[in-house]
């Protein structure tokens, strides 16, 4: 058992979720977690001289469209460092393809955080186009094709989070 099996995707999914942070905001390095050795590694470090927007990870107990945990952008103000277990509201979807997969960006917001964001429209105009921006263009001095193909609205996000939780438990089941 690992990490992503041990750790609940939440009592109250898809309106709450847990995730794990593998990258925090502000860095360049890109951590992922390694299940066959239960430890964070760094996978690489972003070729352009961009920064994640926000801090970065995964919801256990799912499995995405491109055969890994869900992805997960957590919006906070501070960055949240790498192996944290944070309980998010999910508000939103980034409709990613990456080099020809289909590869979601859940955003979420942590349950603690003192204001309450709803929606997209909550969060700050220029966090949501730097991100937008982020990920349109982090893989291009790597000759990557990463496709956006824009938001997704809660209700999407919460359906995509419970199929992904649906293949998670076909695949361990």
């Amino acid at each position: 058992m690992n990490l992503v099996d041990n750790i609940p995707i939440g009592n109250q999914f898809p309106e709450k979720v847990n995730c794990i942070i593998e990258i925090p905001k502000g860095t360049s390095a890109k951590y992922e977690y390694n299940e066959q050795l239960d430890v964070f590694q760094l996978a690489r470090c972003l070729y352009s001289s961009m920064i994640y927007t926000a801090s970065y990870g995964f919801i256990p107990q799912t499995h995405a469209l491109d055969n890994d945990p869900l992805d997960i952008i957590v919006y906070n103000n501070i960055p949240i460092q790498t192996g944290a277990l944070v309980e998010v509201r999910p508000i939103a979807t980034l409709d990613m393809t990456d080099t020809g997969s289909k590869d979601y960006k859940v955003v979420g917001v942590p349950t603690s955080h003192v204001r309450e964001y709803r929606s997209l429209k909550d969060l700050e105009a220029h966090w949501v186009s730097t991100t937008y921006n982020f990920f349109s263009h982090y893989k291009d001095l790597e000759d990557k094709v990463v496709e956006i193909d824009g938001w997704l609205s809660k209700a999407q996000t919460k359906k995509i989070i419970t199929e992904a939780h649906d293949r998670y438990n076909d695949k361990t089941n």
